[in-house]
């Protein structure tokens, strides 16, 4: 084996590496009728991953809803539209079956056709609740440990003899192949993967942000890496200022951001944090001066306009009026939202004339 790696090592520069995009999509299928919290439960979750799993700028995941059209759907009273078709949805790297009469897509052959690619192409195929007889149909169960909703038990194991059906258990991860228990259920076994894919920290992370209590099976919960461990290097540094940051430890905090920033200047996360952690231990002017930085860094316009109204903020906080003054007015011309914020806010008492 190490013979092996040393040999595809140096054979790296006569082959160009496939890049592997950070950003995962995320396919959310939804069909007439799908048990809403079976599939809206998983989408929040990866939904919010996406962004406490960011890494150098990019989100950790792309998620969007799929059906064999785009027409919209009755999901037991919910109103759904779809965001692509089978015909022009994004290959996904995770496809989510939710439950209901899932029937509704191995009952149709062209839906199904789909679905069974996707799942067999993907990095990750999950099912919640009956969606797991998508994935028996598909013939992705066999001779595997698998669950389902409590009601459905005894017709899955009918229906996929050779696999081990089990009740009981929230979710069960075959790594490729995710199964997990009915309605909110769908929400752990989304979790499992955060935490497999980014790390413990950002499926905590997401956990406490949707006040949702997730107790991990034990035999995963030691195999989960802390931090990220889908980005590089500098992904896991930011993350460790970040730790820094919410215990308050700004100067070990300051010392990584700026460390990133040696290495990488035109890093806008870094930049920008450098601002937070300045301006969080009174150093205004200085982090005044991070978010005009930050500034120059970003292509956004929305993100433009604020970091410019920080650096204004900061420059009042720090007395210099007449910086305050410029910043100010490049945040309006940016379009910063509040027009009248010059009135609003006590900082800019005595720079809001020169503002105007």
């Amino acid at each position: 084996m190490r013979k092996l790696i040393i040999l595809l090592l140096i054979a790296l520069p006569l082959f160009a590496a496939e890049h592997k995009p950070y950003t995962r999509n995320v396919a959310v299928v939804v069909y007439e009728n799908a048990e809403p919290l079976d599939w809206t439960g998983p989408f929040e979750v990866y939904n919010d991953a996406a962004q406490f799993g960011d890494a150098n700028g990019e989100p950790a995941f792309n998620v969007y809803v799929v059906s064999k059209t785009t027409e919209p759907l009755n999901a037991q009273g919910l109103k759904v539209v779809p965001n692509y078709s089978i015909a022009n949805a994004p290959k996904p790297d995770i496809v989510i079956f939710p439950g209901g009469p899932s029937a509704k897509i191995y009952d149709d052959p062209e839906f199904f056709a789909w679905a069974k690619k996707a799942s067999i192409d993907a990095e990750i195929a999950q099912s919640v609740c009956t969606g797991a007889f998508v994935l028996a149909k598909a013939g992705l169960l066999d001779n595997l440990e698998v669950t389902t909703f409590h009601g459905a038990i005894e017709g899955l194991r009918k229906l996929v003899p050779n696999a081990r059906v089990e009740d009981g258990r929230r979710f069960v991860d075959n790594g490729h192949v995710v199964t997990t228990a009915g309605i909110s259920a769908g929400i752990d076994g989304s979790l499992n993967v955060v935490a497999r894919l980014l790390g413990r920290r950002v499926a905590d992370q997401v956990a406490t942000y949707m006040e949702y209590h997730w107790t991990p099976e034990s035999y995963l919960a030691t195999k989960y890496a802390y931090l990220n461990p889908s980005t590089n290097e500098t992904g896991r540094s930011m993350q460790t200022a970040d730790i820094q940051v919410e215990s308050k430890n700004y100067t070990e905090a300051e010392k990584i951001y700026r460390a990133i920033l040696k290495d990488d200047p035109k890093n806008l996360d870094a930049q920008y944090s450098v601002g937070v952690v300045l301006r969080e231990t009174n150093n205004h002017a200085a982090a005044a001066e991070a978010f005009a930085t930050a500034a120059t860094l970003t292509k956004d316009e929305h993100h433009v306009s604020h970091l410019l109204y920080n650096a204004a903020l900061e420059y009042a906080r720090a007395d210099r009026n007449e910086d305050a003054s410029v910043f100010l007015a490049k945040a309006l011309a940016a379009g910063y939202p509040d027009k009248d914020v010059a009135k609003k806010v006590p900082e800019f008492a005595k720079v809001k004339l020169a503002a105007r």
